[in-house]
């Protein structure tokens, strides 16, 4: 598996972590997005746990997006497919309906970003690392329900800079609203989370599943459209020409030269 699954917690109220061990980089491929999906449904169902938490030992990534020499592999004709996963998962992820917590341990850009903005409650380590809505930068249009989820969270004067890619330390995510607190080291970031754990296991569980299903119902009743138009953009041609420069241009570690 690429993911390390452990518990969190004893008793009644048992948090269950998810650390992201998928390669160096923490990259997301559809059959890494396929596996996550499948521990979604199991913890939903399993009524031993009552919360999700997302987090990586990786040292430096928390998720840094598509993994670009997969991509490089992925023939035109799927090309939608592959890329498509992160939207369908994004949207699985909203469906969730237990609490989530994400531990933003390094650099969250594209897919590390979806994931951290799809949780409930957003902790990120102080340091080097940065969080980015990076797909414009490779020419792939942010999908509807991305955006959706993003207006909801951040302060709306920060929505267009984080749409067009804008990457931020952890002290200037949490200005913005996309960042619940800040930790200067790991052992304060997983304090921060057992604490926000605590309080969350002193409230009904059905209580917290009904009222996250109305925060984001308006995100999902949407969804539809906004996956078609997103199938309509990862097929457009000039989209899959710059995309297919960028991720180029990422394997030899050069400027890419886009088409328009």
């Amino acid at each position: 598996m690429h993911f390390k699954l452990s518990d969190m917690g004893s008793g009644k109220k048992v948090a269950r972590l998810v650390d992201i061990q998928t390669n160096e980089q923490n990259s997301l491929t559809r059959a890494t997005l396929l596996e996550l999906k499948a521990i979604l449904d199991e913890t939903q169902k399993d009524e031993k746990y009552s919360a999700l938490v997302f987090t990586s030992t990786n040292p430096k990534f928390f998720s840094n997006g598509l993994d670009a020499s997969n991509v490089g592999k992925t023939p035109d004709d799927k090309l939608a497919e592959e890329v498509g996963e992160i939207v369908l998962f994004f949207g699985h992820l909203l469906k969730f309906d237990k609490p989530v917590i994400t531990e933003v341990t390094g650099y969250a850009m594209g897919g590390g970003a979806v994931i951290t903005v799809a949780s409930d409650y957003k902790y990120m380590l102080e340091g080097k690392g940065r969080i980015s809505f990076s797909e414009v930068l490779v020419g792939l249009p942010l999908p509807g329900t991305f955006i959706d989820k993003i207006s909801r969270t951040v302060f709306p004067p920060y929505v267009q800079a984080i749409c067009a890619g804008e990457n931020y330390k952890a002290a200037e995510a949490k200005t913005i609203g996309l960042i619940d607190e800040t930790a200067p080291d790991l052992e304060s970031l997983r304090k921060l989370t057992v604490k926000k754990l605590e309080y969350l296991n002193r409230i009904p569980l059905s209580a917290l599943q009904r009222t996250k299903q109305g925060i984001n119902q308006p995100v999902l009743d949407r969804a539809e459209a906004a996956l078609k138009h997103t199938y309509e953009s990862f097929t457009t041609p000039i989209v899959v020409k710059n995309f297919r420069e960028a991720m180029g241009a990422l394997a030899e570690k050069r400027r890419p030269q886009y088409f328009d």
